[in-house]
């Protein structure tokens, strides 16, 4: 007990009446006043009443306002290293290196996140190998189409369809335009129409050309095909005979009309597709034998003189059309194929197509997704659209002959007229070019055909390899065209490779926390915590100080209870006056 607090009771007993025997107890006693405190003054009397608080910042001492409030939160961060720019243990010096540290670290942390974040833009996927013994029999077998150069019935050209299709009263000027036509129109692909040149260089020719407008060219050319018997003479496919006619299917490509094997491109085939799980046809061997023997024997009777040779295309059973390449007569032609695989993880949906450089058949509605209506995506699908659309915008039409027709196009097919706009553009359409392509390529044609396709997601190509042998003397007759083709995979297995996020944005997110944990110890709270006092700490922090800095009106204060402290027995003591 304060002595100052003794002399009070004393001063207070002597002013009691005094009354004999009477007892009194220390609980009965006056309690004293409350002290006033000792440092620092809550009330300041001298501020006149009427005299307006100013603001925090009026009074130009700002920055000793806003210095205690930063001493606090450096003194309870959770970011390392601030408590020592504060600390009233450390010295002046000592201080300064601790705020060079604290730079240094942070000058590191920014650098490696910007590093790092460079490469989450620039690398975002990156391919690696999945599987470097994957069965074959999980790709299906290539889709192979043979088309000939002479594709025509040539002595049912020259005598029987001209009065099919224009009657038996056409004159023979008209019929002799109409063979002259079709046997140049024949020989028509994209990338080559030149056969056309014999027919519309010759200016009396094509002035009459118009006279034909009123045939269907793709019926015309499909009635004047060789017939399947007269073009194969056997077909083996995986070590089993089978009828060449039953296995290959009359399709169009860009390459006219060819004989096609394992295709789902018809509606008839894609609706065995749907049916037949074993279809399109599959292999588990490699090896010459193992997959599609076709033997051609021709009779040269009935192909137009001097066309000698087939174009063989390799492409997958879903792709309308790709570039084929010529094989000669009278030799074995072996092509062995080694198929590739690259596949993308669904975890790139979350990039754009352009970003992950690949798309998925699904996402038509991005910009970049360019498909013949109707089939499923392939970069080659793309490609062929890409074509007929140049086509379309050169000459106003789509040839039948060489690109599929859906009901929603808006394009009308092209006329035997027209086909003089697709020789004239012959050039363009031989060349196709990439959009990057011109900053490493010059272009010696004055105009080409531009396609940006992006691959498949699920891309697969058959790499190609093509060996040729001459057939012997016995094998060999002189008013026959031969050929011996063996396709087949090259090895049991192939190599799948699959495309993966290389960083995504929580992988992102956990190395910026590793490098901000590394060189500064902070965490996620951290950063909450400075936004907490740059923001509402600070708000709370100027409220508070303008609220004190208001004259408030006095009011006395009402002592505080003292509690007095005694031993656990009292003992009454008697007071006699």
């Amino acid at each position: 007990m304060l002595k100052s607090d003794l002399l009070i009771g004393c001063a207070a007993l002597q002013q009691l009446p005094k009354k004999q025997g009477k007892m009194f107890y220390p609980q009965e006693l006056p309690q004293p006043k409350a002290r006033r405190p000792l440092y620092g003054n809550y009330i300041d009397k001298t501020v006149p009443r009427h005299q307006k608080a100013t603001g925090c910042c009026k009074d130009g001492r700002f920055v000793g306002l806003m210095l205690p409030y930063l001493k606090e939160y450096c003194a309870n961060s959770s970011v390392h290293g601030f408590r020592y720019l504060t600390d009233p243990k450390l010295r002046t010096f000592e201080r300064f290196i601790w705020l060079l540290i604290l730079v240094g670290t942070f000058i590191c942390a920014t650098i490696v996140y910007v590093d790092l974040t460079k490469l989450y833009n620039s690398a975002r996927v990156h391919t690696t190998i999945e599987d470097t013994m994957q069965p074959i029999f999980y790709v299906p077998f290539p889709s192979v189409a043979l088309c000939p150069r002479s594709r025509i019935n040539w002595p049912r050209l020259l005598k029987e369809t001209p009065e099919e299709f224009l009657g038996t009263d056409a004159s023979a000027e008209k019929k002799e335009l109409f063979r002259t036509f079709f046997a140049a129109a024949s020989g028509v692909h994209l990338r080559d129409m030149h056969s056309l040149g014999s027919f519309f260089e010759n200016s009396t020719l094509a002035g009459q050309i118009r006279q034909l407008d009123g045939l269907d060219v793709v019926k015309v050319l499909e009635a004047m095909n060789l017939n399947c018997n007269d073009f194969f003479k056997s077909c083996t496919w995986r070590g089993k005979q089978h009828n060449c006619c039953e296995i290959f299917e009359l399709q169009r490509t860009e390459y006219g009309f060819c004989w096609v094997f394992n295709s789902a491109v018809s509606p008839e085939m894609r609706q065995r597709e749907r049916e037949d799980k074993y279809y399109p046809r599959r292999t588990a061997q490699s090896g010459p034998g193992t997959g599609l023997e076709v033997y051609i024997q021709l009779n040269k009777s009935l192909t137009k003189p001097g066309l000698r040779g087939i174009y063989i295309m390799v492409k997958q059973p879903q792709q309308w059309s790709e570039a084929a390449r010529l094989v000669p007569h009278d030799c074995h032609n072996r092509i062995s194929m080694v198929p590739r695989y690259t596949g993308s993880d669904a975890r790139t949906r979350a990039l754009t197509a352009k970003v992950r450089r690949c798309i998925f058949p699904d996402e038509i509605h991005d910009p970049h997704y360019k498909n013949l209506p109707g089939f499923v995506y392939w970069r080659g699908n793309c490609r062929t659209k890409c074509h007929q659309e140049h086509v379309v915008n050169l000459c106003n039409c789509s040839p039948t002959l060489l690109f599929p027709r859906h009901q929603k196009d808006n394009f009308s097919e092209c006329k035997a007229s027209d086909f003089r706009c697709l020789y004239e553009h012959r050039l363009t359409f031989s060349v196709e070019r990439l959009p990057l392509e011109r900053e490493y390529v010059d272009n010696q044609y004055k105009d080409s055909m531009t396609c940006e396709c992006l691959n498949s997601c699920s891309q697969l190509i058959y790499d190609t390899i093509y060996s040729s042998s001459a057939m012997e003397a016995q094998e060999l007759t002189a008013d026959t065209i031969s050929m011996h083709l063996d396709i087949f995979f090259q090895s049991s297995w192939y190599i799948k490779y699959q495309t993966h996020m290389r960083f995504t944005f929580v992988e992102l997110l956990a190395s910026f926390g590793g490098i901000i944990g590394l060189f500064l110890g902070a965490s996620l709270l951290s950063a909450i915590e400075l936004i907490y006092y740059a923001t509402i700490g600070l708000y709370l922090y100027l409220h508070q100080y303008n609220l004190k800095s208001k004259p408030q009106p006095w009011v006395p204060e009402s002592p505080a209870p003292i509690t007095l402290k005694f031993r656990h027995k009292i003992t009454p003591t008697k007071i006699v006056y």
